[in-house]
């Protein structure tokens, strides 16, 4: 009984490496409804989100992503994933959070620092935008 949920894991990687992101997809969802513990539900989710990026379902791997925040809020690959899929969808305020959130847990990090500059060019308003702003 035990390894049933294993077995559908494993299944589930296998169906991913061969690029099968839908069917993997459907394994991982099994295993989670049988999944018992916090790394294994964090696990599973991650994995999820995965397939939904593969599968260009960007929402859905940001739900993903917030579903392994829920449990471990310091998961800093699934901040730096859901951020990159915020982005994708042009919702780069909430992107930025994520980055300011990985910056809190490694500040030395120049990555991050990269990420968060070039997101905060996507926020500034572009020069014609100024000019309509100014000669109101």
């Amino acid at each position: 009984m035990a390894s049933a949920p294993s077995n559908k894991i494993e299944r589930a990687h296998q169906l991913y490496r061969d690029g099968r992101y839908e069917e993997a997809l459907g394994f991982y969802t099994e295993a989670l409804a049988v999944a018992k513990t916090s790394p294994q539900k964090i696990a599973l989710h991650s994995n999820r989100a995965a397939c939904f990026l593969k599968l260009h379902r960007f929402n859905k791997a940001a739900e993903e992503c917030t579903s392994v925040l829920e449990l471990d809020q310091n998961h800093t690959g699934a901040l730096m994933l859901r951020a990159q899929t915020l982005v994708t969808l042009k919702e780069y305020h909430s992107a930025l959070f994520d980055v300011n959130r990985l910056i809190e847990l490694n500040p030395s990090s120049e990555v991050y620092q990269n990420l968060e500059a070039r997101l905060r060019t996507q926020l500034v308003p572009p020069p014609a935008l100024w000019l309509l702003i100014f000669s109101s």
